[in-house]
């Protein structure tokens, strides 16, 4: 490796510059790469497939808004990651495989996917024991459409928004747990899911479906 930055800091210098290549970055010390190709006009991001992202517990916003962005990530170490929030937000040409990533130490993944207009890849395999907020996840992610059946959502607190504006989302998460005090508002909100295929909470109290629900504070 040519290049090895200890800060998140150095690390965002390099990629500044277009002329280093992402796989000659060291990325072994970098524990937090929140926004770190925000809004990025870079075209060529081979070579990120090979960072080291071991110590890495912040990836918000990582790629938001980076629309060249869609490279493979699917080697990356992500078992300390407890924040994805909006990761993918606006990375509208993405759509790489993500099943084999560990996130059973994330906590918030709101709008993790949002706007990834060409996202459609399997995420059942995922761990969101700990996941808190889902929010707008999937808003206007207009081509998922994957089963998610398997995840475990007790623990989360808010699913407002969640497949607003998901068009082609269709898929049978009836068994879907939803915590007493769990924010479900506008859901599934221009979202074409059969009812059958809610979650059955959702299904029992439908006048609730498009409301807020209250919670203990």
């Amino acid at each position: 490796m040519k290049y090895k930055p200890q800060t998140k800091e150095e690390l965002k210098e390099l990629i500044k510059d277009e002329s280093i290549h992402l796989g000659d970055i060291d990325t072994t010390h970098i524990t937090d790469m929140m926004e770190l190709f925000r809004n990025s006009k870079r075209t060529d991001f081979s070579g990120i497939e090979k960072w080291n992202t071991s110590k890495v517990e912040n990836m918000a916003l990582m790629f938001e808004g980076a629309t060249n962005f869609n490279q493979p990530l699917s080697s990356w170490d992500t078992s300390k990651v407890e924040n994805m929030s909006c990761m993918f937000y606006n990375a509208t040409n993405f759509n790489q495989p993500l099943d084999s990533w560990n996130t059973s130490n994330v906590e918030n993944m709101i709008g993790m996917f949002k706007n990834a207009t060409n996202f459609n890849q399997p995420l059942n395999s995922w761990d969101i024991s700990k996941v808190e907020d889902i929010y707008s996840m999937f808003a206007n992610a207009t081509s998922f459409n994957q089963p998610l059946d398997s995840w475990n959502t007790i623990n989360v607190e808010n699913m407002s928004n969640m497949f607003q504006g998901a068009k082609s989302f269709n898929q049978d998460i009836s068994s879907w747990s939803i915590n007493e005090y769990c924010y479900t508002d506008f859901m599934f909100e221009n979202c074409l899911i059969s009812e059958e295929n809610k979650p059955q909470a959702l299904q029992e109290n439908k006048e609730e479906n498009n409301s807020t629900k209250t919670r203990r504070m």
